[in-house]
């Protein structure tokens, strides 16, 4: 994703305003592959300051990532705020490249674990079936007979 700064590079202090939307690859974020189902929208406020470009603006994407419990697919959006500068050293032809920037932002905002439901029952450690649509007879599941007393606890 590239924005022209060629009408605010010359004078410190022009801005310019930029609405963008573009599609993303899949990434890998914190070792889980993130899928973009929705194209990213971008608001984007760019100041000419000394040495670099000042960026500020706001971003909408919805991202797919499987469920931390049972491991479904599960769609959620983030919206991120956020600012970062550009050195004009690496400005290139008039453009500036915020690329690397967007997806550090995302990187950044994405949550470690997503979760399908709050009522998620994930998937059984011994047989691997899922407990949302299934049960198990696994050895797991039954409460340790020095136990059992402490359940009647829970009972009450």
């Amino acid at each position: 994703m590239k924005i022209n700064v060629r009408d605010i590079k010359e004078n410190v202090g022009d801005s310019c305003s930029v609405k963008l939307s573009a599609a993303l690859e899949e990434e890998k974020i914190n070792g889980q592959l993130v899928l973009f189902t929705e194209p990213l929208d971008i608001r984007l406020n760019i100041i000419n300051a000394d040495q670099e470009y000042a960026l500020m603006g706001d971003l909408d994407v919805v991202a797919q990532k499987s469920c931390s419990r049972c491991l479904e697919d599960v769609e959620f959006s983030l919206s991120i705020d956020f600012s970062t500068e550009v050195d004009k050293s690496v400005v290139e032809d008039d453009e500036v490249d915020i690329s690397d920037y967007i997806i550090e932002h995302i990187r950044l905002a994405m949550p470690m674990q997503v979760i399908c439901d709050e009522d998620c029952q994930g998937l059984c450690p011994s047989c691997g079936i899922d407990l949302n649509y299934d049960e198990c007879d696994c050895m797991m599941h039954e409460v340790d007979p020095r136990l059992a007393k402490l359940e009647k606890l829970l009972d009450r």
